[in-house]
């Protein structure tokens, strides 16, 4: 396994973690195999049986190990990973991938946002849709995003809409706007409570924030969605094509 770096601004338990997962992922532990204890990970490492715990405990959430008490922690058979494109739609990305997924809208409600509002170039007092939404793949959090549009550009939007289908298509197909473009920052971050427990990881884990902004012809900001995405089992695929 690499060695933990103490100088690193990386939190040690991440270190750890990564450190297993890529241990795992090279087969220096075969499925089936137990690991060292979390004692001897500790003293190994020289950290601490707690920050060996937490990163265990990461990796027994995400389905690469598994606790079989009075035993040890072993490697599972769960390998799986998907290759995701942030931009493109999170229904057409699965549906063409072949993917379970299910999502889940957490809210629907017109807002004033003055931040939102000033990232989207609009007014501060101008109206906006709010979208909150859980993406599942295969019945797991994937995503937790915050969707925004300007509430004049969409009236008579509704809820039931939004459940039964993807939003670029309704932004298409209802509304007759054409997204051309659209531009995406990315940043590593570390989830706190709140974001945690809707992602249901445990707090401090390490993951992505994601901000997309979808532009029509003219080059007006029409969707801008904030995002937070899990950083395990997941390979991230930059594809601007928004048709």
């Amino acid at each position: 396994m690499q060695e933990i770096n103490k100088n690193s601004p990386l939190p040690l338990y991440y270190q750890l973690k990564e450190s297993i997962l890529n241990a795992v992922k090279n087969k220096e532990f075969e499925v089936g195999e137990r690991l060292p204890s979390e004692r001897e990970l500790a003293e190994y490492h020289n950290i601490s049986r707690m920050t060996v715990k937490k990163a265990v405990d990461i990796l027994v959430d995400n389905g690469y190990l598994i606790r079989k008490q009075g035993s040890g922690t072993f490697v599972t058979d769960y390998q799986q990973s998907y290759s995701i494109s942030p931009l493109l739609s999170f229904t057409k990305e699965m549906e063409k991938k072949g993917l379970s997924y299910t999502t889940k809208i957490l809210a629907f409600n017109k807002i004033r946002d003055k931040q939102a509002a000033k990232k989207m170039n609009l007014d501060s007092k101008t109206e906006l849709f709010k979208l909150e939404r859980l993406r599942l793949i295969e019945n797991k959090p994937f995503l937790l995003e915050n969707t925004y549009l300007a509430a004049h550009n969409f009236k008579d939007l509704k809820k039931n809409e939004l459940e039964n289908s993807s939003l670029f298509k309704i932004i298409k197909d209802k509304y007759n706007i054409q997204l051309s473009n659209a531009e995406a920052e990315v940043e590593a971050v570390i989830f706190d409570s709140s974001i945690a427990d809707k992602m249901q990881v445990k707090e401090g884990m390490l993951g992505l924030y994601f901000e997309q902004f979808s532009k029509n012809e003219t080059d007006d900001i029409i969707e801008y969605t904030s995002a937070y995405y899990r950083n395990d089992n997941y390979k991230f695929k930059f594809t601007f094509d928004l048709d």
